[in-house]
């Protein structure tokens, strides 16, 4: 990915304005930010090779950068009544500061903010370019397998969550609530999101990095007895 920051200086400004945010909570800081970058960038490539035919454009590989760079670029708490205007709120400052830098072209911007736009598993949108849908897929990616497992936790804790109900950890008895309860997160989001992914490459990943948290369950279940 340093060949796309090289040949863009406009990306290596989002970058320095993105590194001085103060993240929401621990997993969503800007190392997040740039896994999400990278991967956004891998998936674009390989779905625009593999069911396309073709090889992205240098435009269309710095708009997906550039998506990732802001997709949390107005941190706002899980926790928080403002959470389901998050990529919203995003998708607006994406927008002010790409034309406060001169992003060409123009009409690149609305892509990008339109990938922002629709990345949020809470707006439950779905996205239509294969940039939005290389964001969409990356972002849900880093909420599996062992990095999704750290990011739960880590906002969790961040929320004041407890890991688990004390007498009904694993629900069977109560409603799900993720903001009480750490565990019901996988229970209400995290099991259910390969079923959600738009690319072929990432939900194959996505299989995988959810079996892992699968088993992650089954361990916790089986020493919880």
């Amino acid at each position: 990915m340093d060949q796309v920051f090289d040949r863009n200086p406009i990306l290596c400004a989002l970058r320095k304005r993105v590194r001085e945010i103060p993240p929401a909570d621990a997993g969503h800081d800007f190392n997040h930010i740039l896994r999400v970058a990278r991967l956004s960038l891998r998936i674009l490539r390989e779905e625009a090779r593999i069911v396309e035919r073709r090889s992205p454009g240098i435009e269309e590989e710095d708009a997906v950068v550039a998506s990732a760079l802001l997709h949390d670029c107005v941190p706002v708490a899980k926790n928080s009544p403002l959470r389901k205007e998050s990529a919203r709120l995003c998708a607006e400052k994406a927008g002010e500061w790409l034309g406060e830098l001169g992003w060409k072209p123009e009409s690149m911007r609305t892509v990008i903010q339109d990938a922002i736009l629709d990345h949020s598993f809470s707006g439950g949108r779905v996205p239509v370019s294969l940039i939005g849908k290389s964001l969409q897929d990356a972002d849900r990616l880093e909420a599996l397998g062992a990095l999704g497992l750290y990011r739960t936790i880590a906002t969790g804790v961040s929320m004041g969550a407890s890991l688990f109900h004390e007498n009904d950890p694993f629900a069977d008895q109560r409603e799900l609530d993720d903001r009480a309860y750490t565990l019901d997160h996988f229970f209400t989001k995290l099991l259910k999101l390969p079923e959600t992914f738009q690319t072929e490459s990432a939900k194959t990943e996505a299989w995988k990095r959810a079996r892992y948290l699968q088993g992650f369950v089954d361990q916790l279940k089986h020493e919880l007895g």
